[in-house]
């Protein structure tokens, strides 16, 4: 039974009890998050040698992401003063060991060796570790000099062609600082989840122009300013992952993400259309992103970087995260690609990539309105629906949470059921739900749509040989920390039958 906190006002949080892991990953993510506040200037400070820091380097915590059978990436970056230009680091390459275990005391290390965070890479490091048992769970941490991060864990894709009985992801997209906590991570950070799949959104670009969000926590001004440089993007990026719950869920699973458009600027769509002055800006954007990811995407060269890819899950599920906005140039036009010609070529030709019971399709915005006609997506359902594939599409930015049937034409609602739809709420945009009964009624008038939610929160999805179980996670408000959290509807679908099930 759904349950509401209009209708029930003690709604209840999630009723397992953290487990000793996961307390340990979050209180280490707390103890190593610098405080949002004022920040001493520390452009080029000296190291005093080699780990001696002028505060704990690892101040934005650990991640991990990307995951193969054999493979995962880890990621950090070095932060002693995290809000400053430079994050308080030398210009300099600084030696980082890392290791790879089989336990969290670290009795039994798999993998180890050393790299270098770059000062052209804003101190981070991307780690590829290679040689890993498929389907494993490993913790991972990192050192420089005497310091030590906070343990992360993370875990590898079953083999391809592979049995596998369930796998768990969880669906976020759109958290802005200024707007509210992040509370919904630190209930994911404990919510069993495989595989986080970000889908944009994951920063706001614009001006920070509340004065004491959060509780009074104060924001340097260099960073309330509009992201425009590197620098900004980069400051920004240090400022949401300062945020502890935040860190937790990222040492708590491996993520993947994509982009939507607040990781440039609002609404954009390619940038050849908006002028040079455009382009540097998304060229800025996509640096700051990639050095801030748990990605195994390869850097951007300039204002392009390909991030659209695919992986498998064993013979249970294939994934294809797509870019929805690099490559856009109309919304409409029969004959160009809202997706890029490109692009929806490699959709089209791989979606039969992988023997999988399922395919599950993500991306930072629906290919088409709810209820409109688009040239684009009339062709990828098209394409799925003539080789008997049912998608599952995972989507985010509306802010609200909308589950549909993905109709072979829309907005016909007697054309044939291709597969379901699932448009994401935000983790923090827009503020606190339940968002407008005028908006709600609005979407459920159309009746491919079967389910409209404005709280903010997450979908957290099981994955089964015979059936998808998913749930929506509402966090009953954002605008206050320690909010609690329900279920607030559960879906159903059935493998091989386009359509979803409330239940």
């Amino acid at each position: 039974m759904s349950k509401d906190p209009s209708t029930d006002p003690t709604p209840y949080a999630v009723t397992n009890e953290p487990s000793r892991r996961s307390f340990l990953i979050l209180s280490g993510a707390v103890a190593a998050t610098a405080a949002v506040g004022p920040a001493t200037p520390a452009v080029g400070a000296p190291v005093g040698g080699l780990g001696q820091f002028s505060s704990y380097p690892f101040s934005l915590g650990v991640a991990s992401g990307d995951p193969l059978n054999d493979s995962v990436i880890l990621w950090t970056r070095l932060a002693p003063q995290p809000l400053v230009i430079g994050s308080g680091m030398p210009n300099q390459p600084v030696p980082v060991h890392w290791q790879v275990a089989d336990d969290e005391a670290f009795t039994t290390i798999v993998r180890e060796g050393e790299t270098f965070a770059l000062p052209e890479n804003n101190h981070s490091v991307h780690v590829d570790v290679r040689g890993l048992q498929p389907d494993r769970w490993y913790f991972y941490r990192f050192r420089c000099g005497s310091e030590l991060s906070p343990v992360g864990r993370t875990r590898t894709l079953p083999a391809l062609g592979a049995s596998v009985a369930s796998f768990t992801v969880s669906q976020m997209s759109c958290q802005n600082w200024q707007t509210g906590y992040f509370t919904a991570y630190r209930y994911m950070a404990q919510d069993g989840i495989d595989l986080g799949l970000h889908l944009g959104d994951y920063i706001y670009e614009g001006s920070i122009t509340a004065v004491a969000p959060r509780d009074g926590a104060t924001v340097p001004d260099e960073i309330r300013d509009p992201c425009q440089s590197v620098d900004q993007y980069r400051l920004r990026y240090s400022l949401y992952k300062t945020d502890p719950d935040l860190q937790a869920a990222h040492a708590a699973f491996p993520w993947a993400v994509i982009r939507d458009d607040h990781e440039v600027s609002n609404d954009y769509r390619g940038g050849v259309d908006q002028g040079p002055q455009q382009l540097a800006r998304r060229a800025a954007g996509y640096k700051a992103w990639w050095e801030n990811m748990p990605t195994r995407c390869a850097p951007p060269v300039g204002p392009d970087q390909r991030i659209y890819r695919r992986f498998a899950v064993g013979s249970l599920a294939q994934f294809d995260l797509l870019d929805s906005r690099q490559y856009r140039t109309a919304d409409n036009d029969p004959l160009v690609s809202k997706l890029g010609n490109e692009q929806e070529a490699w959709l089209i030709d791989g979606i039969n990539s992988y023997d999988t019971t399922w395919h599950l399709l993500a991306m930072g915005q629906q290919l088409g309105g709810v209820a409109t006609s688009s040239p684009t997506r009339n062709r990828i359902y098209q394409a799925y629906y003539d080789r008997n594939v049912s998608p599952v599409i995972l989507a985010g930015d509306l802010h609200w949470t909308l589950v549909s049937d993905a109709l072979l034409a829309l907005p016909d609602p007697t054309s044939p059921i291709v597969g379901t739809q699932f448009i994401g709420t935000s983790i923090t945009s827009t503020g606190d739900g339940p968002g407008s009964q005028a908006t709600k009624d609005g979407w459920l008038k159309y009746p491919w749509v079967k389910y409209a939610d404005g709280y903010r929160g997450y979908l957290r999805t099981v994955i089964t040989p015979t059936g998808l179980y998913s749930t929506q996670r509402d966090v009953q408000f954002v605008t206050q920390p320690n909010a609690p959290v329900w279920d607030a509807q559960r879906f159903y679908i059935a493998a091989g039958k386009p359509g979803v099930q409330l239940v």
